[in-house]
C-alpha cells in the first residue's frame, strides 16, 4: 500500500491536493481543525456564514473534496444549508460530515447516498480525520464509476 493515501503522509504534507471546507461559527474549533488538517497535508478553508446561500457560494468558490458542517450557525440552521446544497446536482457526491453538539442531528439531516456521516461534539480529531479520508475516498470511487 502506498503511503500517499494515508493521512499525514510525506506526500500529502508536501502538496495539499484535497480541500476540506469547514462551516462553523466557533472560530476556536475551526482554528484547531485548520492546524490539524494542514499538518496532515489538507487545505482547510473555514467559513462562518450568516445564511444558507453563503454556504453555496463558498462551495462554488472553493470546490471542496469534503465539507464539515455544524448545525448551529449564526442566524440559521446548518440543516437548511445541507438541504440547499443537496438540491444542486454538482454537489450530489460531495461528502458532508455533520459535526454537531445536537443529539438530534441525524433526525434533522438525513444521510443520503451513503457518503454522509455524523460526528458528535466533543469529537476525537483523529477519528474525524480518518472519517474525512474515508468519505473522500468513497466519493472518488463513486465519481470514477459514474
Amino acid at each position: 500500500m502506498a503511503d500517499d493515501h494515508r493521512l499525514g503522509s510525506v506526500a500529502r504534507r508536501l502538496a495539499a491536493t484535497q480541500r476540506v471546507l469547514v462551516i462553523e461559527d466557533e472560530h476556536d474549533i475551526a482554528d484547531f481543525l485548520r492546524a490539524y488538517f494542514r499538518a496532515s497535508g489538507y487545505d482547510l478553508v473555514h467559513i462562518d456564514p450568516d445564511n444558507p446561500l453563503a454556504v453555496l457560494e463558498a462551495l462554488d468558490a472553493n470546490e471542496p473534496d469534503c465539507v464539515l458542517l455544524d448545525l448551529n450557525l449564526r442566524g440559521f440552521s446548518g440543516a437548511e444549508a445541507y438541504r440547499l446544497l443537496r438540491t444542486e446536482p454538482r454537489y450530489a457526491l460531495t461528502p458532508v460530515i455533520v459535526v454537531s453538539a445536537r443529539p438530534d442531528a441525524q433526525e434533522l439531516v438525513p444521510a443520503r447516498g451513503g457518503i454522509d456521516a455524523f460526528v458528535t461534539k466533543p469529537f476525537n480529531v483523529n477519528a474525524l480525520a480518518e472519517l474525512v479520508v474515508e468519505r473522500i475516498a468513497s466519493s472518488e470511487r463513486l465519481r470514477s464509476s459514474s
